[in-house]
């Protein structure tokens, strides 16, 4: 209950820019209307429909409605109930029993069971498989148990308070087995779930359309008939489309995307809780980037507030860490290393000559991180450092990062329900999704020390002393904290924001006009 009074203050605290922005969020004395077509920006196309290799967050908004997962999410990072009705914890944190809702069939008209839930879990732990959630999953389960067609058992390796939080993401979404062995290696292009809506067309580089579920099992939903995602290759294509009416939502855009629909009539803005954080993220078990002295030197020549005044149009928060204010993992009092170029300057001469260093910095054709990488590059430029710009596609630039090909890039995270699900993810120096190579043993041992606690408190206090010394040793630059806006059509009714700020349709309805 304190992580929601946490994210609900935080949230309660997050303005409103712009004169003329309306809140998207439904009357009391609407009442939801069925029918009707959807039509989304998509900024960049999936690269697979089967959740089980999912990456990037284009393809998460689709598979939100083509699947359920275990548990849910509420708007303030609440675990709800989904394909799981409810669930306990044994004392000791070893043992995670999910009680399933029965009745539930897949799109295919197969049914949901534990057993179903069993192979997913198992599909993404098979080494031969390689999903990107094996390892997160692997570091807490030890193994799965289907005892009866409703019951569910994860036997951990330890408590594990991040992990009901993973299930409600994209480690949770379930897939048809049938599916799976009908299509094979085909699955991704033809994906089949239990959620509200099916699968109909995937055009690569064109559109996704979903068609609404006759027989989902969630009495009354969904609303839509339909939903397409059209792939819009940036905001500068999304927005005129908007206006003209071929578009009913556009999604990821920042506060200068904004500025010509700010008093634009018939479209209404809902601006993102401001939870993800970005950086600039350096594999530091190699050189150049093992030199302490160097990163605090780039640490030191970034002008955050530049960069937010520049990128975000002012409408930032300057991270000095990688939480957020009104979480209760937050450390007011944690600084970071102010932009400070003499200071910059005098540490580059403690490490003496660097003769043809050239600092590649990967980037992804997205117009936020091309902006801080080209500003970064610029800053750096003043201290003396040499930055070289590397493209790198959307769908490559995770599977470059895990195999090591990329060692300096931007990078946004949001958070989790828990704070042990992104620190232990990021930071701990046995994790495998650790892409900056970090070992601290002493934040090893503090985040081991606090996923083992129950006391928040105390909890806390570990993760404090853990934040202070991961900024310290500047595996990441910590940049901002970002907002972001969701344009819509006035008619749209019933979108929220999710703290992990990954747009839902599921609940989303059109009015009449």
């Amino acid at each position: 209950m304190q992580l929601r009074r946490d994210l609900l203050k935080a949230m309660a605290m997050t303005p409103i820019f712009g004169a003329g922005l309306a809140q998207a969020q439904p009357s009391a004395a609407d009442k939801p209307q069925y029918g009707g077509t959807l039509t989304v920006a998509l900024q960049n196309d999936a690269k697979s429909l089967d959740p089980t290799f999912q990456i990037n967050f284009s393809e998460r908004q689709p598979l939100y409605l083509i699947f359920n997962t275990l548990v849910g999410l509420a708007p303030d990072f609440t675990i709800l109930p989904e394909l799981a009705e409810r669930w306990e914890t044994s004392g000791d944190g070893r043992r995670l029993v999910l009680h399933l809702r029965g009745g539930v069939k897949f799109q295919d008209g197969t049914p949901f069971n534990a057993g179903a839930a069993k192979w997913n879990l198992d599909r993404r732990m098979d080494a031969k498989v390689n999903s990107p959630s094996r390892l997160p999953l692997l570091e807490l389960i030890s193994s799965i148990e289907a005892p009866d067609d409703n019951t569910l058992v994860l036997n951990l390796k330890g408590p594990a308070p991040s992990l009901l939080g993973m299930l409600a993401q994209r480690e949770g979404f379930m897939i048809s087995p049938q599916s799976a062995e009908k299509y094979g290696d085909a699955v991704g292009q033809n994906p089949v779930g239990t959620g509200p809506f099916v699968f109909k067309e995937w055009s690569p580089g064109a559109r996704i359309v979903v068609e609404k579920n006759p027989n989902y099992w969630e009495g009354g939903k969904p609303y839509l008939d339909r939903i397409v995602f059209v792939l819009t290759s940036n905001s500068a294509v999304g927005i005129p489309r908007l206006i003209t009416r071929e578009l009913d939502f556009v999604g990821a855009l920042s506060p200068l995307d904004i500025r010509p629909l700010e008093k634009q009539s018939g479209i209404k803005l809902a601006q993102s809780p401001g939870s993800r954080w970005l950086a600039l993220q350096m594999r530091v078990d190699r050189p150049p980037f093992d030199n302490l002295k160097l990163r605090q030197a780039m640490a030191h020549a970034i002008d955050r507030q530049r960069l937010i005044n520049i990128v975000m149009d002012g409408k930032a928060t300057i991270a000095d860490g990688f939480t957020p204010p009104g979480l209760w993992w937050f450390d007011p009092a944690l600084r970071s290393y102010p932009y400070d170029p003499a200071k910059a300057k005098a540490l580059l001469a403690e490490i003496g000559p660097m003769p043809g260093l050239e600092l590649a910095l990967s980037t992804q054709p997205v117009a936020l991180y091309q902006q801080i990488s080209q500003l970064a590059q610029e800053q750096l430029k003043a201290i003396g450092l040499t930055v070289k710009l590397q493209p790198v596609s959307v769908s490559d630039w995770y599977p470059q990062l895990i195999q090591g090909a990329i060692n300096f890039l931007p990078i946004r995270w949001t958070q989790r329900p828990d704070p042990d699900g992104l620190f232990t993810y990021l930071f701990h120096g046995k994790s495998a999704a650790n892409t900056s190579r970090y070992v601290n043993p002493e934040v090893d041992s503090l985040l081991d020390k606090a996923r083992g606690l129950s006391d928040q408190s105390e909890r806390a206090r570990l993760y404090r002393e853990a934040q202070a010394l991961m900024t310290h040793d500047l595996p990441y630059i910590p940049l901002f904290f970002s907002i972001e806006f969701a344009a819509m059509r006035d008619n749209v009714r019933n979108f929220t924001w999710v703290a992990d700020e990954i747009p839902r349709f599921r609940e989303v309805w059109k009015a009449a006009q």
